[in-house]
């Protein structure tokens, strides 16, 4: 009830007169008389007032003549929220509801109600009005007549009485309000936290500052498969021992725990390997409230996948997939670690270099399936023949390093040297296919032939390049003369890389004769380099470095444009259109778009795609995919496509069948044996015979005597080149030729 509000009173009783008492009592100003005084003294002596105008509260005053009239406006106002704070009761109102039963049913609607009992009779005892009513301390009794200050004084301090219960009911509903918020919080609080600690990833455990267990979740028992004493035991070092006894680490983990011993501040991290090999990650901080540490928090995270990965990761950053050993980046730090060992105990190790023989080979004319196969052969033979400290690593390819650790001379790896020499003895099976396979080794000496790993790996693979030189399968030691050579290559191909800068390559053109007519038909193109210094060289004295250096993909684009820009010359000149061949490789066809390329060409020169021919071996093509699919796009522009050295390879009908070959070329070996009796002329019927069954062209090089000539004429083979028509010629003389010629058929050039 606001502080301004009337407080209301209610008179019961069945005498109108009363009522006006009680009204003009409660409600009229006071006379300054002496009863009056005596009252205020009362007052203020009672509540320690001063002395105010109007002394009374604001009374708001209602009258009822029965009880059960004062029932109902009791609940009236209930009803409407301003309730009664006093209710003046006389004992007896006939003929209704005496006093006493008017109260029984006023407390059933408001228990906090005060009441006075207004009575002129004994009709009840005090006892009896205990016994009906109860005992009570909102129940006063007023006997009649009463003077004015005692129903003041009643008023007064009941309706004071009723005011600072309803207060001190309002505070305690506000209180248990608070109390019933705070709570539910707390609730809200503790089943977030719950949810938060099961929802983790981690295994969570709290432990307060006695060591006792106070929380976990149900990770942390799935992590560690706890029994139940255990956690029953509820104690954190009977916990960590039941841990110690299941990781790997466990002094490393002991030493840890010892720090939280001596420094309950202290933080601790690190990792647990389990005898079951997962690992956990752990960390350990104390928790605190109010700056007051009560407690630890651990957490334990499974990284058992993550290890694995990173263990995965790095075994493959460090090894080779197809054959599991050690990769570059593994050898390059076995070999420090090999110096620093030196440094200590000064026993040299040695590093072989070996590539294997003819292994391109392999993969070019069976498969590179075939080729994986026979290098993890390799790798399990040469394994066989070393110690387990000694380190076996593939750079790539077909090259391997060996390390060999605490040598005592050369001698050793002499020895070493040939027993890997002698596991090439004996042939690999792959495919149906018998593969005979050799090694060439270079070795060299730390520190004698280098003092770091740059300078060892370039000197073994030096020594390795001379031991092919020398025929292969075969070692060498590094020696300073090797050096020398080495350095000499390297000038050779810095000098071939200028060469194709400057453009000091020219073309000779080697005549191909239709055998009928007799007649220029086409021409090869063959490549020579026009050195500033050393004069004309051969191609035998630079191609086989360009293949190896990657420099014949400019040099082969260069002689294609030169080869189909002279012929354009001829052909703008009046000359009859011939062909023109040009050689290709395998590795033009890997390291550049092959197709493209001629196109754009074929395009900048002006020349027709069928005047151009592209000579490659059957080694190229056998089983290689991508090599046969990169033919059939020259097809599709037109590009004629030769066999060259039929007849030298892994020659396969089936594969003939499957590649757009216009023309084959018989290997000029079995052309030079035509007059001997090895039976070669019984191989060029044959090869004569099979290409006209296939609708092939067959032309014959290498013809130089007139017995060949007149053999490959009763042969029926179409066309010839040779000594015994022309040397290669230059583009000059190549141009007098054509003068002199009638031949209008469709020329055919080759390169």
């Amino acid at each position: 009830m606001g502080q301004n509000q009337n407080l209301r009173l209610i008179i019961i009783d069945d005498n109108p007169a009363i009522h006006q008492d009680f009204i003009k009592i409660l409600m009229t100003s006071r006379l300054k008389s002496n009863q009056d005084d005596d009252f205020e003294e009362m007052e203020r002596t009672l509540f320690g007032e001063e002395h105010k105008d109007n002394l009374l509260p604001k009374f708001e005053i209602d009258t009822a003549i029965q009880g059960k009239e004062g029932v109902e406006k009791i609940a009236q106002a209930i009803k409407t929220g301003n309730p009664y704070a006093l209710a003046f009761v006389d004992i007896r109102m006939p003929p209704g509801w005496d006093g006493i039963e008017t109260i029984k049913h006023i407390w059933e609607l408001d228990s906090n109600i005060q009441v006075v009992i207004c009575t002129a009779y004994s009709d009840y005892t005090w006892e009896e009005t205990v016994e009906q009513l109860g005992e009570k301390d909102n129940l006063l009794i007023l006997k009649k007549p009463f003077d004015n200050v005692s129903v003041r004084q009643l008023a007064c301090a009941l309706t004071k009485k009723w005011q600072l219960m309803q207060e001190s009911m309002k505070y305690t509903t506000a209180l248990e309000e608070r109390v019933q918020q705070r709570t539910e919080s707390i609730k809200k609080s503790l089943s977030i936290m719950r949810a938060t600690l099961e929802s983790s990833a981690d295994g969570v455990l709290i432990v307060n500052s006695d060591d006792e267990i106070n929380d976990f979740n149900n990770k942390f028992v799935d992590m560690w498969h706890f029994p139940e004493s255990v956690i029953k035991a509820k104690q954190i070092k009977i916990m960590l021992e039941y841990i110690f006894n299941l990781i790997e680490n466990e002094n490393e983990f002991r030493e840890q725990i010892n720090k939280i011993d001596l420094d309950k501040n202290e933080i601790i991290s690190g990792h647990i390997v389990l005898k079951n090999k997962k690992t956990f990650e752990y960390y350990a901080q104390p928790y605190t409230v109010d700056n007051q540490r009560i407690g630890r928090v651990w957490s334990f995270r499974d990284i058992s996948t993550r290890v694995s990965l990173e263990h995965e990761l790095q075994y493959q950053a460090t090894h080779d997939l197809l054959t599991n050993l050690p990769n570059r980046v593994f050898l390059h730090d076995r070999i420090r670690q090999s110096i620093a060992d030196y440094e200590i105990n000064h026993k040299q190790f040695g590093l072989l270099f070996l590539d294997l023989d003819r292994f391109k080979l392999i993969n070019d004319s069976i498969s590179h399936a075939a080729g994986d196969f026979i290098l993890c052969s390799v790798t399990e033979r040469l394994k066989s023949v070393l110690r387990d400290e000694d380190m076996l690593a593939r750079l790539g390819g077909d090259e391997f390093v060996i390390v060999i650790n605490n040598i005592k001379n050369s001698q050793s790896l002499t020895q070493l040297a040939k027993k890997l020499l002698s596991t090439f003895d004996k042939s690999f099976t792959v495919e149906g296919n018998e593969v005979v396979l050799s090694t060439s080794i270079g070795i060299c000496l730390y520190p004698d032939d280098g003092k770091n790993i740059d300078l060892l790996m370039r000197n073994a693979d030096v020594a390795m390049y001379y031991a092919k030189e020398l025929g292969a399968n075969q070692y060498q030691f590094y020696t300073e003369e090797l050096n020398e050579k080495n350095r000499e290559r390297l000038q050779k191909e810095m000098e071939l890389r200028q060469g194709i800068d400057k453009n000091e390559f020219i073309l000779f053109f080697q005549p191909q004769f239709d055998l009928k007519s007799e007649k220029l038909v086409s021409v090869e193109a063959l490549v020579r380099w026009q050195h500033p210094v050393r004069g004309l060289v051969a191609p035998l004295d630079f191609i086989p470095l360009a293949e190896e250096t990657g420099l014949i993909v400019p040099l082969g684009e260069l002689v294609l444009k030169q080869a189909l820009t002279q012929i354009k010359k001829w052909r703008d000149q009046g000359l009859p259109e011939i062909r023109v061949a040009v050689n290709v490789t395998s590795k033009q066809f890997k390291l550049c778009n092959l197709a493209k390329t001629v196109k754009n060409i074929l395009d900048e020169t002006q020349v027709e795609a069928r005047l151009l021919e592209l000579e490659l071996t059957e080694n190229m093509i056998i089983n290689n995919i991508d090599i046969i699919n990169t033919i059939h796009q020259l097809k599709d522009l037109g590009v004629q496509i030769v066999l060259d050295d039929f007849g030298t390879g892994y020659s396969s009908l089936n594969y003939l069948r499957q590649i757009p070959i216009d023309r084959l070329k018989i290997d000029q070996s079995y052309v030079q044996n035509i007059e001997s009796k090895r039976g070669d002329d019984v191989i060029i019927q044959a090869i004569i015979t099979m290409a006209k069954g296939m609708n092939l062209e067959v032309l014959a090089e290498g013809v130089e005597s007139e017995n060949q000539l007149e053999y490959l004429k009763r042969s029926k083979c179409g066309e010839v080149q040779g000594f015994y028509f022309s040397k290669p010629i230059s583009a000059d003389d190549c141009e007098k030729l054509l003068t002199k010629t009638i031949q209008v058929e469709p020329s055919n050039v080759a390169v």
